[in-house]
């Protein structure tokens, strides 16, 4: 995984000697990171457009190589290497030439044709060869939607940009099943053609609305007007640059940090002074009020 660094031009300020101990920022971040329940971190990277691409502090699951490029356009098919495409990978997105912040652009795959040829459904730029198309470079989330509702919950905010959206339906919950109504059952056979499990049907985003105060995504019906069992979204969240809290927050933890011995300090956290007791940092490297400039941007994770 990539490594997040909120203190990048920090030095001199909030404390921080100039210039920070090498690795230091680094580790603070990742700590924040933890915290925050937010292992991609904070930052988002954009197209040459600016339009959210990817989590910057996220590395490639997968990478796949296209021999023969990718032109711009609707509906692009190129062919992959490795082969080893699944019909599944629909609704996946993944960013073209990551590298060059000329051309990197993130794109849906719309379609797979055997097991080396993918479909994307728009692309931006055209992609000299040999073009790289990273997966596992935003956030992808699947939640179950409340019985006959159509309100999911996403964890990560704020939420700048959905790249993708899917859904299914499947059976619900047995104490509906034994009702007698068959409706449901007889709605997933008929988007079951030759069995399997539940396919996933991709969703208009711009008919879906979400909101970050709540962390609510409404996601509109589909087949015949009825709600999805299940919604996968990929999506993009947080902030171009590190807002001030979040900088002084990872500040604090860097001087912990600094002040053990792994940077040469001496590794105090705390003075006691007969009935005064003085405790800057604890055994996390975060003090309270550390913490309390956090709190805003912690991952909700009830669903």
């Amino acid at each position: 995984m990539a490594a997040s660094n909120y203190l990048t031009g920090a030095e001199g300020l909030y404390g921080l000697p100039s210039p920070i101990p090498a690795g230091a920022g680094e580790q603070a971040s990742a700590i924040v990171d933890a915290y925050l329940k937010r292992p991609e971190g904070m930052i988002y990277v954009c197209d040459k457009n600016g339009n959210p691409a990817f989590m910057k502090g996220l590395s490639p699951s997968f990478s796949y190589t296209i021999a023969g490029g990718v032109p711009s356009g609707l509906n692009v098919a190129v062919t992959v290497t490795p082969t080893n495409v699944r019909p599944d990978m629909v609704g996946e997105v993944m960013i073209l030439s990551r590298e060059d912040p000329e051309a990197l652009e993130a794109v849906v795959v719309s379609g797979t044709v055997g097991n080396n040829t993918l479909v994307f459904s728009s692309v931006q730029f055209a992609h000299s060869a040999p073009a790289k198309a990273d997966l596992g470079m935003v956030i992808s989330e699947e939640r179950s939607l409340p019985n006959k509702r159509s309100i999911a919950r996403y964890s990560k905010f704020p939420c700048v940009a959905i790249l993708s959206l899917m859904g299914r339906y499947g059976y619900g919950r047995r104490s509906n099943q034994v009702s007698g109504n068959f409706q449901e059952m007889n709605l997933l056979a008929s988007v079951q053609s030759f069995g399997g499990p539940p396919q996933w049907i991709p969703v208009t985003i711009t008919q879906a609305s979400w909101s970050d105060a709540t962390g609510e995504i409404w996601v509109p019906a589909g087949l015949l007007m009825a709600y999805y069992s299940d919604v996968k979204l990929k999506y993009v969240a947080g902030f171009p640059a590190p807002p001030d809290p979040l900088v002084r927050a990872t500040a604090q933890v860097a001087l912990s940090l600094i002040s053990t011995s792994v940077y040469g300090g001496g590794g105090i956290k705390s003075i006691s002074a007969g009935d005064t007791r003085i405790q800057r940092f604890g055994s996390t490297n975060m003090d309270d009020d550390t913490r309390r400039l956090l709190v805003p941007y912690i991952a909700r994770t009830f669903y």
